[in-house]
């Protein structure tokens, strides 16, 4: 009897590390109909929208994305969140076309309810390192409908990638429009619509972004 249950004792003990691997694997990499996420020792609850093939979401360590609505329609799309970026609840990602690619560098945060939206084929958005969005935000690199030149019949409103530096902060209820740069450790203020580029280490505001202070800087402190 002794000698079973120190054959048993030892085959749990064998085959437990396996299981946790195989855990480990399934949670690290799943595989959905349209698309995979890659979670490298990143926690992610995610509400996945895939339609397509070759698509990739990767994720990881330290990242914490809560109920964050990843939505892809289109073939061969990559969103990757860098180490230690934290998602609050209410964000969604939204990528529509092909070859599409949203980057998001290690450290950024978003505190809830930010869409960000990358449509049309070979579209983009980059999100430097230790960026802060509040709420109610929208990035955009399209118009979402075509608009005609009546004579020509031309299209006259074509996709335009966003790029957001490092060290940004964007305040609640902004809008950052298709074809935007902005520069590193600048600040949009609350309620602002951006449709040019923005310099580094400025404030704007406005309807649209203005430029109202320069060679400014901000921290991540709490002023209570």
């Amino acid at each position: 009897m002794g000698n079973i249950k120190e054959t048993i004792t030892k085959l749990v003990f064998e085959i437990k590390p396996l299981f946790q691997l195989a855990n480990w694997i399934l949670e690290s990499r799943s595989k959905t109909p349209g698309g995979t996420v890659v979670k490298n020792n990143g926690h992610a609850r995610l509400i996945k929208d895939f339609s397509g093939t070759g698509n990739l979401v990767t994720i990881e360590k330290g990242c914490t994305l809560l109920d964050t609505k990843i939505r892809i329609r289109g073939n061969n799309n990559r969103i990757s969140f860098g180490e230690g970026c934290i998602v609050g609840e209410g964000c969604s990602f939204w990528m529509e076309g092909n070859n599409i690619r949203i980057e998001i560098g290690k450290d950024s945060t978003f505190t809830g309810t930010v869409h960000v939206c990358a449509q049309e084929d070979g579209s983009r958005v980059v999100i430097g390192e230790d960026c802060m969005f509040s709420y109610n935000i929208t990035v955009r690199t399209s118009d979402s409908h075509p608009v005609y030149d009546v004579e020509t019949g031309l299209r006259v409103n074509p996709a335009k990638d966003v790029v957001i530096g490092k060290h940004v902060w964007i305040a609640p209820d902004s809008k950052i429009m298709k074809g935007v740069t902005i520069g590193d450790e600048s600040i949009i203020g609350s309620d602002t619509i951006v449709t040019k580029d923005i310099p580094a280490k400025v404030l704007a505001v406005g309807h649209p972004a203005k430029v109202v202070r320069e060679n400014v800087r901000w921290t991540r402190e709490s002023l209570y």
